[in-house]
């Protein structure tokens, strides 16, 4: 919008200078009108006395004040002294046009060309605003639509993975003002269980119906599957959809420790069209895609030193690595309240070295937040004694009850 404006601005700017540069051109006078010029200034300059004496009575006449001889009452238009006055010298006058002429066309000369001055600076701040606001495009073209709309997709979209479906669950997301969102099937890499690894890949398939004329952008994010959660979402969806469509479209959840998909937690979502938003929703909610429940993930349940711990939550740490030097940390939420967490600056030695980025990462009532890979970027991170002490700050915030927020203020990684 504000380029649009500023494009606008420039453009009159533009057309005012054309047009000034066009007037200053056409605004030199004529060979004609400079003679003309240059005559009566001849005239003026011969004229040094407005009183001539009358030829038939000799008496003074004025020529200012009277039209005829005050005293024989004789009209002087045929004057002889009168007509010696205002005789013109031929080459003063062509003189004078000519260094008249040579004069406008320098000063229109110079204000053409410092109107053309300007007009450039104008061409190429008009220019820069079109590139700007092109480059925009193409980023938002790309950013927010890819390929425009979302359609009907394949579950196996490349050549190297085979998904193979496991559940068919057809649970409501959203349904609001004319847009249904559905998740109706969940699909296991064939390769799943080939390599023994205990990291397991999914596509979920979600149905999208919007009975609206106009398109619609969805944005989602899926917080907590099966009692875990993530540094990261675990699935994001930023998409736009054709007005009047039924879409199936699917999403990745890629080496995760569970063998399967029962329950997923929703942090936020929006939905929104060119015009405004048509629903905002910020406070999680769980779905059941199986009545059976889920297999809890009991593996890493006594892993690594408790660094602190309330009746809401509690936190295990884990140093890994030889090199790197890395954590593992589990955040778990003992309360029945849903949490957003949030990492200060790492401090190393008492010193504020890096940033760790745990940044707004869900963490639903009774699950486990586990990070793997807790670690600074810095060359102070990495290169730090065998026993330096490292803390960091974790804040917790409930969106439904701000009371509930608290932090831990630094606590040391171990």
């Amino acid at each position: 919008m504000l380029l649009s404006i500023a494009m606008v601005i420039i453009l009159i700017v533009i057309i005012s200078l054309i047009i000034r540069y066009l007037y200053v051109q056409a605004h030199i006078l004529s060979s004609k009108e400079f003679r003309k010029t240059a005559e009566k200034k001849a005239v003026k300059m011969r004229i040094k006395s407005p009183q001539i004496t009358c030829d038939y009575c000799g008496g003074i006449i004025n020529t200012d004040k009277e039209s005829r001889c005050p005293n024989c009452g004789a009209l002087y238009g045929e004057d002889k002294e009168l007509k010696h006055r205002f005789k013109v010298d031929e080459k003063a006058v062509e003189k004078m046009a000519k260094d008249a002429a040579e004069n406008a066309i320098s000063k229109a000369h110079k204000e053409g060309q410092e109107t053309l001055k300007h007009l450039r600076v104008a061409i190429i701040a008009f220019l820069g605003v079109f590139a700007l606001m092109v480059v925009y495009s193409i980023i938002v073209d790309h950013s927010t639509r890819p390929g425009k709309y979302r359609g009907n997709e394949d579950v196996n979209n490349n050549s190297y993975s085979e998904y193979t479906l496991i559940d068919s669950p057809d649970v409501t997301l959203i349904d609001q003002d004319g847009v249904t969102l559905r998740l109706v099937s969940v699909y296991a890499d064939t390769d799943n269980e080939k390599y023994n690894d205990k990291l397991y890949n999914y596509r979920v398939g979600f149905s999208l119906v919007n009975k609206r004329n106009k398109p619609v952008r969805l944005y989602l994010k899926c917080v907590g599957i099966n009692g875990r959660s993530r540094s990261d979402e675990y699935i994001y969806i930023y998409s736009l959809f054709k007005g009047n469509s039924n879409v199936v479209f699917y999403e990745s959840v890629f080496g995760e420790y569970f063998k399967s998909i029962d329950e997923i937690v929703i942090g936020e979502w929006a939905l929104s069209d060119d015009d405004d938003d048509i629903c905002v929703k910020n406070s999680m909610e769980t779905f059941k895609l199986s009545d059976d429940g889920y297999t809890a993930i009991t593996d890493d349940n006594d892993m690594g030193n408790v660094i602190f711990e309330n009746d809401d939550i509690r936190i295990r740490c884990l140093e890994q690595g030889d090199d790197t030097r890395w954590y593992d940390l589990w955040i778990e939420n003992l309360s029945d309240n849903d949490y957003i967490v949030n990492a200060s600056d790492m401090v190393i030695d008492d010193v504020v070295r890096d940033t760790y980025t745990l940044y707004d990462a869900g963490l639903p009532a009774g699950y486990t937040l586990h990070d793997d890979s807790a670690k600074g970027l810095s060359e102070e991170f990495k290169t730090r004694a065998k026993d330096a002490k490292v803390e960091l700050s974790l804040s917790f915030t409930d969106r439904d009850e701000p009371k509930n927020d608290f932090s831990t203020g630094y606590i040391t990684l171990k």
